[in-house]
C-alpha cells in the first residue's frame, strides 16, 4: 500500500494498494477529483539502478485511465 498525505487538506489520504512485478509497479485505488468520485493508478517504472518514473492517473468509468502527473526520479 502507498498512503498520501496532502499539506493543502493537512490528512492522510485512502492508500493505494497493488505491487511490483520486476521492474513495473501498479497500485490503485479510490480518490476525488474536485468533487467527482474517480479511480486513481499509480504506476512505477523501474528504468534501471538509477532511474524511475512515477505516473498518476486518473479514470471515472475504471476502464480509460488519464495520465496527469508523471515524475522522474535520478539517484545522486
Amino acid at each position: 500500500s502507498i498512503w498520501w498525505i496532502t499539506d493543502s487538506a493537512g490528512r492522510l489520504e485512502p492508500p493505494v494498494h497493488g505491487g511490483f512485478d520486476g521492474g513495473d509497479g501498479v497500485f490503485e485505488g479510490d480518490d476525488v477529483d474536485g468533487d467527482v468520485p474517480v479511480g486513481v493508478r499509480f504506476h512505477w517504472d523501474v528504468i534501471d539502478a538509477d532511474h524511475a518514473r512515477w505516473q498518476q492517473s486518473f479514470s471515472r468509468d475504471g476502464e480509460e485511465w488519464e495520465t496527469n502527473w508523471v515524475m522522474d526520479f535520478t539517484r545522486r
